[in-house]
């Protein structure tokens, strides 16, 4: 969902606007990642830092299995650093496919700096009010065949 003012925007439109907020020269995140399992849930805290689309590290804050784990993102090459082994890894080929840290997210998406507009064909499904502020829902499809 994303919020713009005045009217309703074509769905391309919404998508370039991401784009445009998905980059910046330099980002400091904290994050949270919700995952949802069969028996319970987990959520992942990480405080990122980044320069452009790539360049970027990211620290694991919680839970305590996850916390001081490490990774470290450099054009197209990525390390993990985990503190139960004391050992940092490059992470290549079908390693770049696994989950991170239990989720339906890859290490491949992770490491993905195409647009979206690139990838991704939209249209407007729905809208809904979210904060006082009028939304969009897109529908997005794969224009290319490796998007996930």
């Amino acid at each position: 969902m994303f919020s713009m003012p005045q009217g309703t925007p074509d769905a391309d439109a919404i998508l370039k606007k991401v784009d445009a907020n998905m980059t910046s020269k330099t980002l400091v995140s904290t994050s949270e990642m919700i995952i949802y399992g069969r028996r319970n849930n987990r959520t992942i805290t990480a405080k990122g830092y980044a320069e452009g689309s790539q360049k970027s590290f990211t620290e694991y804050l919680s839970p305590e299995r996850e916390k001081g784990t490490k990774m470290l993102k450099l054009e197209d090459r990525l390390w993990i650093y985990s503190p139960s082994t004391d050992r940092t890894i490059q992470l290549s080929g079908h390693m770049l496919r696994q989950s991170v840290m239990g989720s339906d997210l890859s290490y491949e998406d992770m490491m993905e700096d195409r647009k979206m507009t690139e990838m991704y064909n939209a249209r407007i499904i729905g809208e809904e009010t979210i904060d006082g502020r009028k939304t969009w829902i897109l529908e997005m499809t794969a224009k290319v065949d490796d998007a996930t």
